[in-house]
């Protein structure tokens, strides 16, 4: 992945994760972030614990390891608060 892209990457976006990883059970994963940081991503995988509920399988991986998709229209609540309550002059608040 190549993080020099035309726009800055933020908690929130979207990274598949590549072959590059090895191992095996996460590679075509989709991860949100939780954290941009220079060697790479800090973010999880959701899946459904129970319909409604649903479990959060954290992980870091380097640049290289992950592809970029894009921005999640639809943030978890907890997530969302979290960014707004780190950057309120960026929400408005």
């Amino acid at each position: 992945m190549n993080p020099e892209l035309s726009r800055s990457l933020v908690v929130g976006d979207v990274f598949q994760i590549n072959e590059k990883d090895g191992r095996k059970g996460w590679i075509g994963a989709f991860v949100l972030a939780t954290r941009i940081e220079g060697w790479g991503i800090v973010g999880f995988v959701a899946h459904v614990a129970t319909r409604d509920q649903q479990h959060h399988a954290y992980i870091r991986l380097p640049w290289d390891h992950v592809d970029y998709i894009g921005h999640a229209p639809l943030l978890p609540a907890d997530l969302a608060q979290r960014i707004n309550d780190s950057n309120p002059e960026q929400h408005g608040n």
